[in-house]
Formats: structure tokens, sequence, C-alpha cells
């Protein structure tokens, strides 16, 4: 999967129910239509995510580069697995899914 649109993104509704994604620029030539959304149910409690996306992609992999530099305390003996690794797959997967990675 190629790049994604930068943020910031914002959704609005449109006068037919549908709604346009957009990456708003300084003027409205800079501004870059993303998509189009047919209306859904929740669309109006979903917008606040879908805008968020981009910002949240940075915060995720970011937040893996902290998570990588923290110590290790894993027990392999037992079988233990420590936080800093489970946070890591967390990341790792959900930054791998914001990308068009598999889940």
């Amino acid at each position: 999967m190629g790049e994604h649109t930068p943020g910031p993104w914002k959704l609005q509704e449109c006068y037919d129910g549908k709604y346009e994604m957009t990456h708003p620029g300084e003027t409205l030539e800079e501004t870059r239509l993303i998509g189009v959304i047919a209306p859904a149910c929740n669309i109006k409690n979903d917008a606040p995510l879908i805008e968020a996306a981009p910002d949240l992609l940075d915060v995720a992999e970011y937040s893996l580069k902290i998570v990588e530099n923290l110590p290790c305390e894993c027990d392999s003996y037992n079988g233990f697995t420590c936080k800093k690794h489970e946070w890591e797959r967390k990341l790792r997967k959900a930054i791998n899914k914001a990308k068009g990675g598999d889940e």
C-alpha cells in the first residue's frame, strides 16, 4: 500500500446525505478530496475517529519507538511475557493494520 493522505482530515456532510472526506488546504484549490462516504447509521459518531486517524497513526509509530527502548522484564523460564513485548505487539499490529497490512 502507498502512502496515506497526510492529516488533517475533515469529514463533512453533503447536501445529498453523503459525506466527503477532505484534506483541507489554505484555499479551496488546495483542498483535496480523499473520498465520498455513503450515508451510514453511525457516521456522525464515527467521524471524530476517522478524522483523528492520521494523528493516531503518528502517535502509534512514535510510541513504538519509545516502547522498543524500554527494558525487557520477560521471564523465559516461566513463560512470562513482559508488558514491553505485549505493547510492542499491539502497536505493530495497529500500525500494520492502519497501513493496509494483515491484521
